[in-house]
């Protein structure tokens, strides 16, 4: 009876050292996964915030090339006018984009004070819009450059542009979650099972000794009711090994 009490006991501290290691197991597994997780949100916050950057200094760059380009517009107009020569519609456009008066009438009197007047104007129409062009022309390759670098990193990044990456991304995490879900319900019903085994292990030492204790008080009784003397082997003296069945069969 000792003996098999021991047995009970080794098996039961095994089964145990098993379910703590599997839980351990599941516990660093859902660890890792969060971990991983608070990782991945981080860098999506990253490149949310630097996409917002870059869209902003995209909006500003092309409203910077819409006012140069619309400077530079209005630059040519007045070189037109002053190269057709029209007097009175040079007043006007003078009038329109020269913010000061006294450089309106500085320009009237350039006019009419002959040609020498009117080239030096003209040189200097020239040389600004040549200067605005250039600026124009800096602003557009920065915003090319910007551009082409952030489409490069959204599609290198993640194909598909913003909108596919956050479906991407809410696909790829339902799936994580889910993945750890199928893994917490395996683990579960792996310990599940490995209880289910131990309890049966359990009560089928139970049942052994119990059947062992029966069979040693059946031969006890026999032993008791017999003398020694008459037992012969082979003879009428046996036990009677049909009366300990019948008797270990009642106690079941």
């Amino acid at each position: 009876m000792i003996c098999f009490a021991g047995k009970k006991k080794g098996s039961s501290a095994k089964e145990g050292e098993r379910v703590k290691l599997l839980e351990e197991e599941l516990e660093a597994i859902m660890y890792d996964r969060e971990k991983q997780s608070k990782a991945y949100e981080r860098d999506f916050m990253v490149f949310a915030f630097k996409e917002a950057e870059w869209k902003q200094e995209k909006r500003k760059l092309k409203e910077e090339v819409k006012r140069l380009k619309k400077l530079v517009e209005e630059k040519e107009e007045i070189v037109k006018g002053l190269e057709l020569g029209g007097g009175n519609k040079m007043v006007e456009e003078c009038k329109q984009n020269v913010e000061e008066e006294e450089e309106c009438n500085a320009y009237w009197q350039w006019q009419l004070s002959g040609g020498t007047a009117t080239n030096f104007l003209l040189q200097q129409m020239r040389e600004e819009r040549a200067l605005r062009d250039a600026a124009a022309d800096k602003w557009k390759k920065l915003y090319l450059a910007i551009k082409s670098e952030l489409d490069d990193l959204i599609q290198n990044t993640h194909p598909g542009g913003g909108l596919m990456y956050r479906r991407a991304a809410e696909e790829e995490e339902n799936l994580m979650i889910q993945e750890l879900k199928m893994e917490l319900k395996l683990k579960e019903e792996t310990i599940n099972d490995l209880k289910a085994r131990l309890v049966a292990a359990e009560r089928e030492e139970f049942n052994r000794a119990r059947e062992a204790d029966i069979l040693r008080q059946s031969l006890r009784i026999i032993g008791s009711n017999k003398k020694p003397s008459s037992f012969v082997p082979g003879g009428k003296g046996k036990p009677n090994f049909s009366f300990v069945r019948r008797v270990v069969k009642v106690r079941r």
